[in-house]
């Protein structure tokens, strides 16, 4: 399963704005109520689990992060689980050990420099590594005990974009395919990528008409269905 996440406009309502509170940047607050939303795509039938969602601002807001910790625990018992850079986090590696889900997450050229002991690694590196929290995974994450690690692979890959052009994939892995089958694996996310953007076009995702609550919940369930 591919984890996916995007931001959802709804409108602007006394109930809607005091449950999911509008969007603030540098220029002020939003006319609009806005959530944040995850999917799990299965990355070969394109179907997708009941999604999580939750406030993007107010003193219940929630990480895209925050949200895969929860519809992990939807998703079908020993699946493997894809994300990309923002969800290459050492957080994510450690809920899905502990929920039996082998991963795969693309990682900043950062966070690879730093499991490859402070050097970028080589095109062609596949290594082992012990992922431990670092001070901020442990602030954002209370739940994880610091003595806690993550055993996995540590593989930097060379890959052509869709216009020729050659770039390095640094990927962290806790299965145990052969280099180019975890690239091929990786590449099944290219098959979905988009269809949070689909569903925001051809099912009007992109901002919700409903007024309540519950009907916002009913109106996104139903879309993704």
């Amino acid at each position: 399963f591919l984890l996916d996440g995007t931001s959802i406009q709804l409108q602007h309502s006394r109930e809607l704005l005091e449950r999911w509170p509008a969007a603030r940047n540098q220029h002020g607050s939003s006319h609009w109520s806005v959530i944040r939303v995850v999917v799990a795509h299965d990355v070969i039938s394109g179907l997708a689990v009941r999604p999580c969602w939750g406030a993007m601002d107010g003193a219940a807001a929630v990480s895209e992060q925050g949200l895969a910790k929860q519809i992990m625990g939807r998703l079908p018992a020993g699946c493997g689980i894809l994300g990309d850079r923002n969800f290459g986090v050492f957080s994510m590696a450690w809920h899905a050990g502990r929920q039996k889900h082998p991963c795969l997450f693309r990682l900043t050229e950062l966070r690879a420099k730093k499991l490859n002991g402070g050097m970028v690694p080589s095109a062609g590196t596949d290594r082992q590594v012990v992922w431990q929290p670092s001070r901020d995974d442990l602030r954002s994450n209370p739940e994880i005990a610091a003595e806690v690690s993550v055993a996995g692979r540590l593989l930097a890959l060379k890959v052509c974009d869709a216009l020729g052009k050659r770039q390095k994939l640094y990927l962290f892995a806790t299965l145990t395919l052969p280099p180019e089958q975890i690239l091929n694996l990786y590449g099944y996310r290219w098959n979905i990528e988009t269809d949070l953007r689909s569903l925001k076009r051809e099912v009007r995702l992109h901002m919700l008409e409903a007024r309540s609550s519950q009907m916002v919940e009913k109106e996104l369930l139903l879309g993704v269905a």
